[in-house]
């Protein structure tokens, strides 16, 4: 091999560690900052939340608790259901406040879409969702993530 050859492998290596230490790093730092869980609920009958007959839909919940009181809320920029035949369409950005002091939980949703007219999907237990955005602290410092969230069970109504 060539110097040339031998340098320029070394640096994709470098990169290549570096990006994936990075990455490792936003995972570590959401999970320090926030515990969250993601629900679904499948749509009671064909077309209840589009008015479209043949669409096949539901709801992701997703529940967040701060542990830093510094926190002041998370945006969710960019959702991504890691199973092929689901498909969120964010057409504006989601917002988790923290706004009191006390209040230390809160739960947004979001509509997903059965996008495979034939696929067969009973439980979504176990399936991840990515999900990327900003956390804001107080004082306006602000924080990129990247995450991926197990969906945990089927949404209850629950007292939240």
């Amino acid at each position: 091999m060539t110097p040339v050859l031998t340098i320029c492998i070394l640096l994709l290596l470098l990169f290549t560690i570096c990006f994936f230490i990075r990455k490792k790093q936003q995972k570590q730092r959401f999970n320090r900052v926030v515990d969250m869980t993601v629900k679904y609920m499948f749509q009671e009958r064909p077309g209840q939340y589009s008015g479209d007959r043949n669409a096949k839909g539901g709801v992701f919940v997703f529940k967040a608790e701060r542990n830093d009181q510094k926190l002041k809320n998370i945006i969710i920029r960019k959702i991504r259901p890691l199973h092929a035949a689901l498909n969120v369409n964010l057409e504006q950005i989601l917002v988790i406040p923290f706004e009191h002091k006390e209040d230390s939980k809160s739960n947004v949703s979001v509509r997903f879409k059965v996008i495979r007219k034939k696929a067969l999907i009973g439980d979504l237990k176990g399936e991840r969702v990515r999900i990327s955005g900003v956390l804001h602290f107080e004082q306006s410092r602000q924080e990129v993530f990247t995450a991926v969230l197990l969906i945990s069970d089927l949404y209850k109504n629950v007292e939240i």
